[in-house]
């Protein structure tokens, strides 16, 4: 058999899309009978590889990948034995060339997608559109022409390339990452989000941050992880929420500067706006959900800067449920005791501001986010007290201070 027969006899059926949900028992013996024979197939084109590494041309190696990549998951179609045949093939092309990661992204990967153009990137460049194309239906559009899904495992293909581009190159192979990656993380079924955020995260740790902030693409993703923070009663959800938090964080800090109004106005948004606003008021009965997003807390809160004892009892919305108060508050206080205290310490010569966000207790630290006072917080009355300088802050223990005189979330204390 030649090696583009047994390729292709390596292409997933998209029925598994719908694996779960097939109730025709002749439909469920031809996908389990196709996943036998797969393993077969995976075994002789182990062996091929194998002897016939040296001589097999670009596009039979970027063949190779694109085809195999899509069992490198665990998924309906794959097995625990196929996913540790796939990564013993990927092995002999585990430091790719910068050719052949090209060649999979234009020529396996372009085709997939090419039918489904996401409405705010020019396809040309990878750059964001100064305003959607196709008009105010063009977001209707893009999920109605989804053929890329007839293709399952599509997004195993990204993530592989997206492992292997080097920083240096990511500028010059934008248009054919960033098309298919805003398809994943903009889609409304939630894991195909969650592929998306998992390669977002990959991505961020070597693409430079100019390249994101010139293209205007940082912007996409924040929106687009955002988004991902609405998705509250999908089987993904548990996963998908602390993945969208942590690479909001990770994207936060590439793109700005440490100690920076930019950087804590963006924090304050993803804290107050996005896991306050848009999470726990909508979760008092979903508990996956809720839970998920306080173990996500920690780091928000650490890179933030400030203590948050007094989230013990929560907010207004998910601590106060009627039917699960017990052990959402255990949760809480579970996560609110990873979060380390601030040492108490006078504040001489703040602005009043501070005795107010500390329920005018002079002895608790500045930054403390609730108290026995409750206090608002949104990106736009966020912000740094005037005359933050170092000799104000060299008394404090190195939180920021806020000032937030008004807006929509509200965490309460005790």
């Amino acid at each position: 058999m030649s090696l583009d027969s047994v390729l292709a006899s390596l292409r997933v059926p998209s029925d598994f899309n719908r694996y779960g949900d097939i109730s025709e028992h002749d439909v469920i013996a031809r996908l389990d009978q196709w996943k036998e024979d797969a393993l077969r197939t995976l075994k002789e084109l182990q062996t091929r590889v194998q002897q016939e590494h040296a001589t097999l041309s670009l596009k039979q190696q970027a063949d190779i990948v694109a085809a195999t990549t899509v069992f490198d998951s665990d998924d309906t179609w794959t097995t625990s034995v196929s996913q540790g045949l796939v990564q013993e093939i990927l092995h002999e092309f585990s430091e790719p060339t910068l050719p052949l990661v090209v060649q999979v992204l234009q020529h396996n990967v372009k085709p997939i997608f090419r039918s489904n153009p996401h409405p705010s990137i020019n396809l040309e460049t990878g750059r964001k559109l100064a305003r959607p194309a196709g008009g105010p239906l063009a977001s209707q559009d893009f999920y109605d022409s989804q053929t890329w899904k007839d293709h399952p495992g599509a997004s195993n293909i990204v993530l592989w390339c997206v492992r292997n581009i080097p920083s240096h190159a990511y500028e010059d192979l934008w248009h054919l990452v960033i098309p298919p990656l805003m398809a994943l993380l903009d889609d409304y079924e939630a894991r195909y989000k969650l592929m998306g955020v998992t390669i977002t995260s990959v991505m961020l740790e070597r693409v430079p941050a100019s390249v994101l902030k010139r293209t205007g693409v940082d912007s996409l993703f924040m929106a687009s992880l955002n988004r991902s923070l609405t998705q509250l009663q999908a089987p993904e959800t548990p996963r998908l929420l602390p993945a969208a938090i942590s690479t909001s964080l990770t994207l936060i800090q590439l793109m700005t500067s440490a100690g920076s109004a930019d950087r804590f106005n963006q924090l304050c948004a993803l804290l107050g706006d996005g896991i306050v606003g848009s999470i726990w008021p909508y979760a008092s009965d979903r508990l996956p959900a809720l839970l998920a997003s306080i173990d996500a807390l920690p780091p928000v809160l650490e890179i933030l800067g400030c203590g948050l004892r007094s989230l013990y009892e929560g907010t207004r919305y998910p601590a106060r449920t009627p039917s699960r108060p017990p052990r959402i508050r255990t949760e809480i206080r579970r996560v609110a005791n990873l979060v380390p205290s601030c040492p108490m310490r006078p504040h001489q010569g703040l602005p009043r501001t501070h005795s107010a966000l500390e329920g005018n207790n002079p002895q608790r630290c500045c930054p403390l986010l609730g108290g026995h006072r409750r206090f608002r917080l949104t990106r736009a009355s966020s912000r740094w007290l005037e005359g933050r300088t170092q000799e104000n802050m060299s008394h404090t223990c190195g939180c920021v201070p806020i000032r937030a005189p008004g807006g929509v979330s509200t965490i309460h204390g005790n």
